[in-house]
């Protein structure tokens, strides 16, 4: 379908490089002047401003320039008459150029107002002669083409039939509209024609989509499809009797049917929110509200007539053009409003904003004689007030702004029931928080209490939800969420909340429930590993110490089972807290420091006492003894400075030594610097080694989020060592 539509525009353009164009601009005078300007010839510039009354291939064969013919399209003129006029001067100018060939071009005379005859060559437009404003129509009626082709190819449904319908409206509108800036005074009477039937008939059959589209959306209403026939007969009875009705009041039904059609779609719209609440429908009935009074406006406008014929000439050009990019824009961006993250959001939003701004700016000129200034100043003053009023209400109530899908909602309950397991405190702040997000309720407060399963009270304007219990946590009182009015108070909770917000807790409950057992599972499993390791390999290494050949091996195999002692009172410890693990640390490094005739300098703070998960425990008891055993054996330290800072959630290890080890960025990391530096890693931490002087190595491991580190991102990795 878009290289369909790709194919046409390119015919349309082709087919536009070959009319004829006048070498200069014209503009409308408030006299009602047709006026010269930007002239292309430099030869010509004594003529900017000259008043062009018509063109002329022999005295015999003139035809008038009036500001009347300005005007691209009659959809915007009232009077019977004055659109007879458009069509007889297209007629006489079509007749003058009879002959004319896009490749010769054609000789014809100026006819001036107090100036002598000039002589002017009509050439083709050509490719660079399409202006920016014709690209711009013409790919904003692509993508209204290409949206309601893809609404249909999602399926046949009533409701993308109406869609698709109002999009292709729009985008023939947008085409025909592209085409009138380009022909000028040019126009072939076949295209007038066409365009005077047509445009009128897309308006009728976008109307009656809109009206098909608010009887079904969200859901449909009652004898929906009667209301969709309803409109859709009006508009073809209108579009077939077109010729037949009086053209008095031909242009008038056609602007009231059009009113009364997206009239009717704003009460369906507003009877579908009573029967069930939706913001999506409130945000359309807004922009259909905001179009029928733009459209009652602009008619009144014209209708009522203005004395200036520059303004007059500017309503009906650029005001109906104005309000069919909004209408465009509208189609486009409703969809994505529904559905989008909030920067696409707020772009759709800035769409709108200044299409409107455009809109106002036409109207202001035209209906109150305002300079362009002024006009465009309020304009923009106007559409900046209208964006900032809708914005946060929006924004807070679009249902696609932070809406959870169900594979978010199932992030979520995994997020939570990782950090409960890690600090239980924060249950009653992260179930809040959920029921915020997937209520967005006037508020949420959390009382003592119990209720068996999630209910409605105040006919639905309350909903009670348990907080889900689990072994973790049998000493904290059963307790209850009340939430108020959801969405901000535009609907009421209904039963089908209560049995999500059922689900959820229950889901929430069995999550806790299966961390703790696999957290007891682990426990106990440590425990095993501990007292076997205790009973079987330290009886045997003791075995092992008393049948020593000498005393070096003795001492060795002590070191041996002092290591393993700290290894398994830490792994049959069920939590180990900072200042805990710090002082196990240190007695450890006494111990091993002081039979190596090495002195030990201890420094530990830390801002708020934190517990720490196995992965932490382990990762940091290696990486110490690791460090300290480097300085024994491989720098010959006779003194090592060990600092153990936690602050501001920031874990600091330094471990400095007076060695005799240098240059450390040339040392070859194998398994003991190695693991040192994968160990680290697991923590999401960084590790690097600095020379200090006058001699020595300090290490210096830091961890930016320590609370962070507590769940790996890897757990099979972190496991494998």
């Amino acid at each position: 379908m878009i290289m369909i539509s790709g194919v046409m525009v390119f015919a349309l353009a082709h087919w536009l490089t070959q009319q004829p164009k006048l070498p200069f601009g014209v503009k409308a005078s408030p006299e009602g002047w047709v006026k010269i300007q930007s002239t292309e010839l430099p030869n010509w510039h004594h003529l900017d401003g000259a008043v062009l009354l018509g063109l002329q291939r022999d005295p015999s064969l003139t035809a008038p320039v009036n500001v009347l013919m300005l005007r691209g399209s009659t959809r915007w003129i009232s009077a019977p008459e004055q659109k007879q006029q458009h069509l007889d001067a297209h007629r006489r100018m079509n007749a003058l150029l009879e002959g004319w060939d896009p490749d010769k071009g054609l000789h014809l005379q100026l006819v001036l107002l107090h100036e002598t005859i000039d002589s002017a060559i009509i050439s083709a437009i050509g490719w660079s002669g399409l202006t920016p404003l014709f690209w711009l129509l013409t790919l904003l009626a692509l993508m209204a083409m290409v949206a309601g082709s893809m609404a249909l190819l999602t399926g046949i449904t009533w409701v993308n039939v109406a869609f698709a319908l109002l999009a292709w409206s729009q985008a023939g509108q947008l085409i025909f509209i592209g085409t009138e800036t380009q022909l000028n005074v040019f126009a072939p009477d076949w295209f007038l024609l066409l365009d005077a039937y047509w445009r009128p008939v897309l308006d009728l059959v976008g109307a009656s989509a809109v009206v098909q589209i608010a009887a079904l959306l969200p859901a449909p209403l009652p004898k929906a499809k009667w209301y969709g026939s309803a409109a859709g007969l009006l508009a073809i009875g209108l579009c077939l009797g077109m010729n037949t009705l009086s053209t008095a009041f031909n242009w008038w039904t056609m602007q009231l049917a059009c009113m009364l059609l997206i009239a009717l779609a704003v009460g369906l719209m507003t009877a579908s929110y009573r029967l069930r609440p939706h913001p999506f429908t409130l945000v359309t009935r807004r922009f259909l509200v905001l179009a029928v009074l733009t459209w009652a406006l602009l008619s009144v406008a014209v209708w009522g007539g203005i004395t200036r014929p520059d303004m007059q000439f500017n309503l009906t050009n650029y005001g109906g053009m104005a309000w069919q990019v909004f209408a465009a824009m509208t189609v486009l961006l409703l969809p994505y409003l529904s559905h989008s993250r909030p920067i696409l959001q707020e772009f759709s939003l800035l769409a709108a904003s200044s299409t409107v701004a455009a809109s106002l700016d036409v109207l202001f000129v035209a209906a109150f004689s305002l300079g362009q200034f002024t006009s465009m100043t309020l304009a923009l003053f106007c559409s900046l007030g209208l964006y900032l009023i809708i914005r946060r209400w929006l924004m807070t109530h679009m249902p696609g702004r932070d809406t959870l899908t169900m594979e978010r909602l199932f992030q979520r309950l995994y997020r939570i029931a990782r950090e409960v397991a890690r600090r239980p405190d924060t249950l009653d702040g992260s179930v809040m928080s959920l029921m915020r997000e997937m209520f967005d309720p006037l508020a949420v407060t959390l009382v003592p209490g119990e209720v068996a399963h999630a209910s409605l009270r105040g006919n639905g304007s309350v909903l009670l939800v348990p907080l889900p219990t689990w072994q973790g946590r049998v000493s904290v009182d059963k307790q209850v969420l009340i939430l108020t009015h959801a969405h901000k108070g535009q609907r009421l909770f209904t039963a089908e909340d209560a049995r999500l917000a059922e689900r959820v807790m229950d889901q929430l409950h069995r999550a806790l429930s299966f961390d703790h057992a696999v957290e007891q599972g682990r426990s106990e499993e440590r425990l095993r590993i501990a007292q076997d390791l205790h009973d079987d390999i330290g009886a045997r290494l003791l075995t092992l110490m008393y049948q020593a050949p000498n005393a070096e091996i003795e001492e060795y195999i002590r070191h041996t089972i002092q290591d393993l002692k700290t290894l398994t009172r830490g792994l049959a410890a069920q939590s180990h807290s900072l200042s805990a693990a710090a002082s196990e640390w240190k007695r450890d490094l006494s111990h091993r420091l002081s039979a190596a005739h090495c002195e030990l300098d201890w420094q530990m703070s830390a801002d708020v006492d934190v517990t720490l998960t196995m992965v932490q425990w382990s990762g940091l008891t290696r990486i110490i003894r690791e460090l300290v055993s480097n300085a024994i054996s491989h720098a010959k330290a006779g003194r090592v400075q060990v600092l153990v800072k936690l602050e501001n959630d920031q874990l600091t290890l330094s471990v400095q030594d007076n060695g005799a080890s240098s240059q450390p960025s040339k040392w070859s990391h194998g398994l003991g610097l190695g693991g040192i530096r994968k160990r680290a890693k697991q923590l999401g931490g960084t590790v690097q080694w600095l020379e200090v002087a006058p001699h020595g190595i300090r290490c210096e491991v830091l961890i930016e989020s320590f609370s962070g580190s507590a769940n790996p991102a890897n757990p099979t990795h972190h496991a494998s060592h």
